[in-house]
C-alpha cells in the first residue's frame, strides 16, 4: 500500500505542476515559465504538446536554449530513512546537443546534500526511452525531492513520471570499530559511516576524516583480516555493492585503499567518492601538482580549481595531491601524500567548507573514481604516505621514488642511452631559450640574438628549407616547428573558415572521436569565420565554428606521413605537438574504433614516441603530463599555471595592453602559492617553459618576476615577438636572458634536491641541485640580508656553486 501511496501522491504533485498539460480544458493563459528554473536568461519553456504523443496521449515539452543547466523540481519532498530503496522513472525523448534526465535532491534536514542524486540522462537526439533510476537513501538523509534536469540546448518530451519505494536495504546492525597498527601508524575504522582515522605515533598527530563535501555511503558489512580491513558498502546512487580494502604496510608509514565491485560492467553515472577526506589542521597547506605546482593555505578557498582529473595536463600533471603543515625552514612540516595508483580514470575533488560544525571553513581534497566508458571497469587504488617532517620536498621525493617504480621516470641521460641519435638535440635543448618570432627577417634576428649573448636557442618559429639549413649550422640553435594531430573541420563548413594545413581532413567522418554512441562528435578548437574578428566573437556578432577531434587511435599514420614528407626538405631537429598531453585522455564511442582513457593515453604516447624513436627529433608538447616523460623532452606551459595565465592574445598578438589581472600577480608569479613540485620530481627528465601566450616578455610589470622564477626553478625563458617588438626591446630581452637562462643550463641534467622558503613572507626562496648549484632569489621590493651577511637587492638572484 505504501508503494501505491507514493505513486498516487506523486501523480498528484505532477498534476499540480503541469496540470494544464493533461486537463481536458486547455488553459493557454498559464505562465509555464514559472514552473521551470534555468541558470541563464536564454529562452526556456515548459508546456503541453498535443503534436507529440506517447501511447496516444499528449506529453510535456521542455525547451531550453541556454548553455548551462535547468530543472523542474516537483513541489513537495518525501520523508525518507537511510537504507530506503526508491525508483524514479519516466518515458522521455530528446532533440538537441545537451542532455535531460531524472534524479532527486537529497536533503539533510533543510540543507541540500546532493542536487542530482541517482541521476540518469539522455544525450543528444533520442527516441522514446524509459529512464529509470534506483537508489538507496544514504546515512543522514531525511527527505528527497524528485526532479527533471538538463544542460545546454535541448528539447525534451516526457510523460508517465512516477516514483515508488521499492524496499529497504539491510545494513550492518551494530556499529563496529576495526583497528590496524604498525610501529608508525594506527588506523581506526568506523562501520557507522565508513570513515577511518590515522594516528601518526611519531608526532602524535591524529588524522580524522569527514563526510562534509563528499557523498556518504551505507556500510553493509565490515571485518578485519590480518593487516587489512574489508568493507562492503552502497553508495546510494544505485544498488550496486562495492568493496573497500584498507591495507597497512608492514614496516612503512603507508597504507593503500582500493575500491572494487563484482559487477565491473555496471553503469557508473556518478563518480565514486571513497575514501573520505582527511580534516586538515588550521595551519596546513593543500599541495596540488597543477602544472609546475601550487599550494593553498587551507584557510583560503582554492581559486579556479574544483575537480582536477589525473588524466591530462589541464588537471593534475602528476598523480598525487597532499596536505602539509605550513612550516618555514629546511626541516619542513608533517603531512600526507595521496598517490593515485590507478590514475587513468580518477581525480581529486576540492571543497571549501566546515569539516565539522565547530570548525572554520577549510579547503581540502579527496579522491574520486570516474567511470571507464561509463562503467566501473576495474579495481581502483590510492596510496597514502604519512610524513613526520619534510614538507612538500619530502612528498615529492617519495613520489619520485614511486615514478621510478612504475617506469615514468626517465632522465635525459637514459633517453640518450636508449637512442644515441638524440644526444646532439638534447644538448642543444638544455638551457635553450624558446623563441617564437613573427616577422620576415629570421636570420637577421637570430644573428642579433647570438651577438647579444643569447647563445642557446630553441627556434620554434619554423622556417624555409634554406633558413633551417643555415640555422642548423649555427652553434647552439635547435630548430623546431609547431604541429598538431587533433583538429579537423566538417567539410560543409570549409567555405566559411578555409583549411588549416595541419588539419587531418582525410579523417572526416570515419576517424573522428564520438562522445556518445549516437554519433555526437567531440568538439575541438573554435575557428573564427572568414572576415570576422576576435572582437566580433566577443560582442556576440559571430560564433566560432568548432572543429571535430581526431580519435587518438587514428593519429599515428597522419603524423608518420606528414613528418616523413616534410623532413625531406626541411631539416628540423625538434618538433612540438600541440594538445596531445594538455587535452585529457579522451574516450571514444565510435563503433569502429571505441576507446577508453587508458587506450587513449597509449595512443597519445605512441604519437610522441614516434618523434624520437623513428625520426630522431627532440619532442615537445603542450602543458605537460608525467605519462609523457619517457617520450617527451620539453613542455610549453609547464611553468604557466593553467588557471592563472594571461588572457589569450591571438596567434600573433605578442603584447597585452590591459592591466595585469590580479589573479596573474597573485598566483602565477606570486611566491605565496607557487611550488616547484614538478622540478623536484622530474627536473632531470624534461625542460619546462611558459605558455605561448603567457611568455616572459608579455607584461612589463611582471617580467622580472618571471625571470626570477626561471632562475629559481632552473628552466629557461620563452620570448615571443614581432620584428617591431624585437627592434624596440632587444636589449631588455638579452638582459632578461642573462637572469633567466644560466641556471637551466647549469642544472638541466641533474636532480633538484631541495626547495626552501627562507622568510616568513615567502619572498626569499632557495633551490638546491644535485651538482652543488644553489640558487637564492629575492622576489621582494626591499633588500634581504642572508645569515652569512650576503645582501640580496630587491628582485634579484644569486647562483652559488
Amino acid at each position: 500500500m505504501k508503494n501505491v501511496f507514493y505513486r498516487t501522491l506523486f501523480f498528484l504533485f505532477a498534476g499540480l505542476l503541469i496540470s494544464p498539460l493533461f486537463s481536458a480544458e486547455p488553459e493557454s493563459t498559464i505562465d509555464f515559465r514559472s514552473k521551470i528554473w534555468a541558470r541563464t536568461k536564454e529562452e526556456y519553456s515548459l508546456k503541453k504538446d498535443d503534436s507529440v504523443l506517447y501511447q496516444g496521449k499528449p506529453t510535456a515539452k521542455v525547451v531550453h536554449k541556454g548553455e548551462e543547466d535547468w530543472a523542474i523540481s516537483f513541489p513537495k519532498s518525501i520523508a525518507v530513512e537511510p537504507g530506503d530503496i526508491f525508483e524514479i522513472s519516466c518515458m522521455m525523448k530528446t532533440e538537441g546537443v545537451g542532455d535531460a534526465g531524472i534524479s532527486a535532491i537529497l536533503y539533510k534536514g533543510k540543507e541540500s546534500a546532493d542536487w542530482g542524486f541517482g541521476r540518469v540522462q539522455l544525450f543528444g537526439n533520442t527516441d522514446w526511452t524509459e529512464l529509470k533510476t534506483t537508489f538507496v537513501v544514504p546515512l543522514g538523509s531525511t527527505s528527497i525531492q524528485p526532479r527533471i534536469t538538463g544542460h545546454r540546448v535541448i528539447t525534451a518530451w516526457f510523460t508517465n513520471f512516477q516514483i515508488k519505494k521499492a524496499g529497504k536495504y539491510q545494513l550492518e546492525k551494530e556499529r563496529k570499530i576495526h583497528s590496524l597498527e604498525n610501529r608508525f601508524l594506527k588506523i581506526r575504522f568506523d562501520s557507522r559511516d565508513g570513515t577511518f582515522s590515522v594516528f601518526d605515533k611519531r608526532i602524535g598527530r591524529l588524522w580524522e576524516q569527514t563526510l562534509a563535501g563528499a557523498s556518504p555511503i551505507l556500510v553493509v558489512k565490515s571485518e578485519r583480516k590480518e593487516n587489512e580491513i574489508l568493507c562492503a558498502f552502497l553508495r546510494g546512487q544505485n544498488t550496486l555493492e562495492y568493496t573497500a580494502r584498507i591495507a597497512l604496510e608492514e614496516d612503512k608509514p603507508e597504507l593503500t585503499v582500493s575500491v572494487d565491485t563484482k559487477d565491473k560492467n555496471s553503469v557508473l553515472t556518478n563518480k565514486v567518492q571513497y575514501p573520505f577526506p582527511f580534516i586538515p589542521g588550521n595551519n596546513d597547506r593543500l599541495i596540488l601538482p597543477v602544472n609546475e605546482g601550487i599550494s593553498f593555505p587551507v584557510r583560503e578557498k582554492t581559486v579556479n580549481l574544483w575537480y582536477l582529473y589525473t588524466y591530462g595536463g589541464h588537471g593534475l600533471c602528476m598523480g598525487f595531491f597532499g596536505n602539509i603543515e605550513d612550516k618555514i625552514g629546511p626541516a619542513g612540516g608533517n603531512g600526507y601524500l595521496a598517490i593515485f595508483e590507478t590514475p587513468d580514470d580518477s581525480g581529486v575533488q576540492l571543497v571549501y567548507q566546515k569539516p565539522r560544525e565547530n570548525m572554520p571553513e577549510l579547503s581540502y581534497g579527496f579522491p574520486c573514481w570516474d567511470g571507464q566508458t561509463k562503467k566501473f571497469g576495474y579495481k581502483r587504488q590510492i596510496r597514502y604516505v604519512f610524513f613526520d617532517k619534510g614538507g612538500h620536498v619530502a612528498l615529492c621525493k617519495r613520489y619520485r621514488e614511486y615514478s621510478k617504480q612504475i617506469g615514468l621516470y626517465m632522465p635525459f641521460t637514459e633517453k640518450i642511452k636508449k637512442n644515441p641519435n638524440l644526444k646532439e638535440g638534447m644538448e642543444l635543448l638544455i638551457g635553450a631559450a624558446n623563441i617564437w618570432y613573427f616577422g620576415n627577417e629570421p636570420m637577421k634576428v637570430l644573428h642579433e640574438m647570438k651577438a647579444a649573448g643569447m647563445d642557446r636557442i630553441l627556434w620554434s618559429a619554423g622556417g624555409s628549407p634554406e633558413n633551417l639549413t643555415a640555422m642548423n649550422k649555427i652553434d647552439g640553435v635547435l630548430t623546431s616547428r609547431y604541429d598538431i594531430y587533433q583538429d579537423l573541420m566538417d567539410p560543409a563548413r570549409l567555405k566559411e573558415v578555409g583549411v588549416h594545413p595541419d588539419w587531418t581532413q582525410d579523417a572526416w567522418p570515419n576517424e573522428i572521436n564520438w562522445t556518445h554512441p549516437d554519433g555526437t562528435w567531440r568538439k575541438g578548437w573554435g575557428v573564427i569565420p572568414k572576415g570576422a574578428t576576435e572582437a566580433d566573437v566577443k560582442s556576440g556578432k559571430v560564433k566560432r565554428i568548432r572543429c571535430a577531434v581526431l580519435c587518438d587511435s587514428k593519429a599515428l599514420p597522419y603524423a608518420e606521413k606528414r613528418i616523413e614528407k616534410e623532413l625531406k626538405t626541411k631539416p628540423f631537429k625538434a618538433r612540438f605537438i600541440d594538445t596531445t598531453v594538455a587535452a585529457p585522455w579522451y574516450e571514444c564511442f565510435h563503433p569502429d574504433h571505441p576507446m577508453n582513457r587508458t587506450q587513449s593515453r597509449y595512443w597519445k604516447m605512441k604519437l610522441l614516441e614516434l618523434l624520437g624513436a623513428r625520426f630522431n627529433l627532440v619532442c615537445g608538447s603542450e602543458t605537460g603530463h608525467e605519462a609523457s616523460v619517457p617520450y617527451c623532452d620539453f613542455f610549453e606551459g609547464m611553468n604557466s599555471l593553467g588557471p592563472y595565465r594571461l588572457p589569450h592574445g591571438g596567434l600573433t598578438n605578442t603584447d597585452y595592453s590591459e592591466p595585469t589581472p590580479d589573479l596573474v600577480k597573485k598566483y602565477q608569479v606570486g611566491t605565496d602559492y607557487r611550488l616547484p613540485l614538478w622540478e623536484l620530481v622530474y627536473h632531470d627528465c624534461t625542460v619546462g617553459y611558459n605558455y605561448w601566450y603567457d611568455f616572459n616578455n608579455r607584461k612589463e610589470d611582471i617580467w622580472k618576476k618571471r625571470d626570477l622564477l626561471c632562475a629559481l626553478y632552473g628552466f629557461p625563458p620563452m620570448y615571443r615577438f614581432t620584428q617591431k617588438i624585437w627592434d624596440a626591446h632587444k636589449e631588455k630581452i638579452a638582459e632578461s636572458y642573462k637572469i633567466a637562462e644560466p641556471v637551466s643550463r647549469l642544472t638541466g641534467w641533474v636532480e633538484m634536491t631541495d626547495h626552501q622558503i627562507l622568510t616568513e613572507d615567502r619572498l626569499v626562496q632557495k633551490t638546491v641541485f644535485a651538482n652543488g648549484v644553489e640558487v637564492i632569489a629575492n622576489f621582494g621590493s626591499t633588500s634581504w640580508t642572508a645569515p652569512n651577511g650576503d645582501v640580496f637587492p630587491a628582485e634579484s638572484m644569486k647562483i652559488c656553486q
